[in-house]
């Protein structure tokens, strides 16, 4: 069976969709995955067939001063419908003989193409929050717990503005291809019935949304080899477990800024810290006894180390966090990052989550200092994890997959 699996964005996109391009390999199907091309080295390095398509993701978000503001979001809305014309230009020879199509995150084109050439389609969707609900706002509002009225609102909003934006373009092509136009552009990506690889113990699948319509599986882990590195090894053996913080695929100039806030609020909570290096400039604190610089290692492997985790609010960093058994501070910058901020702290995973324009050294201390002085926390922590680790997300969304081959 041949399977081609295709997403677009950062790495968080694109490392839970090799997990299950594996899985399939390994299972004995013919595998390619299609993705941003700045990770097709590492891909490969792993076993896993590849194919680069679109722009660097990367390097586009670096670019950015940052990701919080107005103005990169304008500048990705533009990026964006550049590189949905891009794919219904690559597309149908990346997918050629295909017997299933399995899209994720930006991938906004398979969807008609799969119609097209009346190859089989599964979505997976990393959030819940990707699905319309009252129970949630639509990704791009950052308010989280609202009332039902406003959240139904947004997604109204968000339908009318895609009128004139991805459902204009998409139907656009769809005229090229004698295809029947569609309305909402975000419910034909999505397919009939989505897979929300995101874990039930953390954020379940609202109660509005008719059972048919989805499969929740869980987060696709990618368990990587072990990688020796004797100097964290040291670090971690000098003193208790300190504390990580990074924010992975946000852009490297923010992350720069943010080492000094980092640094402080550790220092004042008391604690050392290891700390994400996502740039290649040395840093200021790179010789201090209480700050352990680390870069490109599996955070499935380091994350249980830690006392607690500050990040970003990444879909695949909060589960990783999650099956750690770990407390967790969230600084949400964009999107659904504000949902899992507020899915952590209902879950009582965490504190309450201090978004990015409002980030001091002062309020991350506080936070901090919650994480190993809160019981609740840490039990909350160890528990989830245990609930995580026995579902086994890649093996029922590997298991939904071959359902649709069956």
């Amino acid at each position: 069976m041949k399977i081609v699996l295709a997403t677009f964005g950062s790495r968080g996109d694109v490392q839970p969709m090799l997990a299950l391009s594996l899985a399939l390999k390994s299972e004995g199907h013919e595998v390619l995955l299609a993705a941003p091309p700045e990770k097709a080295a590492w891909a490969r390095q792993l076993g896993c067939p590849y194919y680069p398509f679109g722009s660097d993701v990367t390097a586009f978000i670096d670019n950015m001063d940052n990701a919080h503001t107005l103005s990169p979001a304008i500048h990705f809305v533009s990026f964006l419908r550049k590189e949905l014309n891009t794919q219904f230009n690559l597309f149908p020879r990346i997918i050629a003989g295909a017997d299933l199509l399995i899209g994720s995150s930006l991938t906004f084109a398979l969807a008609t193409l799969a119609e097209s050439m009346g190859v089989a389609y599964r979505f997976i969707a990393f959030s819940p929050q990707m699905l319309p609900s009252a129970y949630h706002p639509f990704p791009a509002f950052k308010h989280q717990g609202f009332p039902m009225w406003y959240n139904r609102m947004t997604w109204r909003i968000a339908g009318l503005l895609d009128q004139f934006n991805i459902t204009r373009l998409i139907n656009s092509h769809r005229r090229k291809l004698g295809l029947k136009l569609i309305r909402d552009a975000w419910r034909h990506v999505m397919g009939r019935q989505v897979i929300v690889a995101s874990d039930r113990a953390i954020a379940a699948v609202p109660p509005d949304i008719d059972e048919s319509a989805y499969r929740q599986t869980g987060y696709m882990h990618l368990n990587q080899p072990d990688q020796p590195h004797p100097e964290l090894d040291a670090f971690l053996a000098a003193g208790p477990p300190p504390v990580y913080a990074g924010f992975g695929s946000m852009p490297m100039r923010d992350q720069i800024r943010n080492t000094v806030v980092i640094v402080e609020a550790v220092r004042l909570s008391g604690q050392r810290a290891v700390i994400g290096k996502f740039w290649d400039e040395p840093s200021e604190f790179s010789n201090c006894h209480d700050i352990f610089f680390i870069a490109k290692y599996p955070h499935l492997k380091l994350f249980p180390k830690m006392a607690a985790v500050i990040h970003h609010g990444g879909a695949g960093t909060t589960a990783t966090a999650a099956i750690s058994g770990v407390p967790q501070i969230i600084v949400p910058h964009l999107l659904d990052q504000y949902y899992w901020g507020n899915q952590i702290y209902q879950s009582r995973l965490g504190p309450s989550p201090i978004r990015r324009s409002e980030l001091t050294s002062t309020k991350l201390a506080a936070a901090i200092r919650q994480c190993p002085s809160n019981e609740q926390f840490r039990q909350k922590a160890r528990q989830t994890a245990g609930t995580i680790k026995q579902q086994d997300g890649l093996k029922l969304t590997l298991a939904e997959i071959t359902k649709s081959i069956a």
